[in-house]
């Protein structure tokens, strides 16, 4: 038969199991499934040009461009990049790989067909996912977040599917006047909240002027947001071992 005392300490344990499983993994609890990175890093990758990606090394980079970051980079279907950056001009001088400019109207209900379409697939496997998508563009793009795996098309057209943000006709100095575009500051941010399943983010990307860099460029994260059973699991936890503290120090 357990003592006063041994049956205290189990209940202590009992108390602070559930409130560590009911932490976030990021906190320490225990939990299956972790962050979701949604990065330009040639993972879960394609293009409707030539099917796979390539990052585009810093020489190839508009110097110009917003900065990569720590596990994403500018990225292309090719050699779309700066091919020679002139210092005395600021300028780079076009490759063979530089597309033309699209030729109509980029946005509104009738778009031309976009320069090129990238692909990104990932999947979320918490009951809820929250956090948040940065993307830029060389010279712009239109962003869909569609639900499946898509791997063709322009993102329009699926069931369930969402344009997050259209393309903008607006040049600027160095490519689209505002979001999104590819200086620093000019990316379109996306606060995203989804649930169980696999996702497309399906970027329409466009080239305004004509043998000018092109590529694309994105990072997200999504965290586990705890259902609200877990929160009261964890308060239950807290509250259960505040009222044993303060008996045994009555004690």
């Amino acid at each position: 038969m357990f003592s006063v005392a041994r049956s205290r300490v189990l209940l202590f344990v009992l108390l602070a199991s559930a409130v560590l499983i009911a932490l976030p993994s990021h906190f320490g609890g225990v939990a299956t499934a972790g962050t979701v990175d949604i990065y330009s890093n040639l993972v879960n990758e394609t293009n409707n040009k030539t099917g796979t990606d390539v990052s585009l090394s810093p020489d190839k980079m508009s110097p110009a461009w917003a900065p990569t970051g720590p596990g994403y980079e500018w990225i292309s279907y090719g050699d779309t990049g700066c091919n020679e950056y002139v210092v005395l001009t600021g300028t780079c001088i076009p490759g063979p790989a530089n597309p033309p400019a699209a030729q109509g109207t980029i946005n509104g209900p009738n778009p031309v067909a976009a320069t090129a379409i990238f692909y990104k697939t990932f999947t979320v496997t918490d009951a809820l996912d929250s956090g948040y998508l940065n993307v830029w563009a060389d010279d712009t793009a239109r962003v869909w977040l569609d639900p499946g795996t898509i791997t063709t098309g322009d993102g329009s057209g699926i069931d369930g599917g969402t344009m997050l943000i259209d393309a903008n006709p607006i040049l600027g100095t160095n490519c689209a006047g505002g979001p999104i575009g590819c200086l620093p500051g000019m990316d379109a941010t996306f606060n995203l909240s989804l649930t169980t399943g696999t996702y497309t983010l399906v970027i329409d990307a466009y080239q305004l002027v004509t043998s000018s860099p092109f590529g694309v460029m994105y990072d997200g994260v999504l965290t586990d947001v705890p259902e609200p059973a877990t929160f009261a699991l964890m308060g239950l936890g807290l509250i259960g071992m505040g009222v044993f503290v303060r008996r045994r120090n009555r004690a």
